[in-house]
């Protein structure tokens, strides 16, 4: 099976939801943390910021929503 097989099956279930739900509170702890943080540690926040994006968006972030507003 490839990722987005895979990803269309973890779609249906709400569960799923709830972990990506996750991800999204993680990256906006960290859109929170860059205004009090050392200007070295930007970078790394940044970085962290793009990766839960690419996470959020590969998982479908706006169906999610829509199918488990609850989750």
């Amino acid at each position: 099976m490839h990722l987005q097989d895979n990803l269309n099956v973890l779609q249906q279930h709400e569960a799923f939801a709830g972990i990506v739900r996750e991800v999204v509170t993680m990256r906006e702890d960290c859109i929170k943390e860059m205004h009090s943080v050392d200007i070295d540690r930007l970078p790394q926040i940044s970085g962290k910021i793009l990766a839960y994006d690419e996470i959020i968006a590969i998982c479908n972030w706006d169906s999610l929503t829509k199918r488990f507003p609850d989750a």
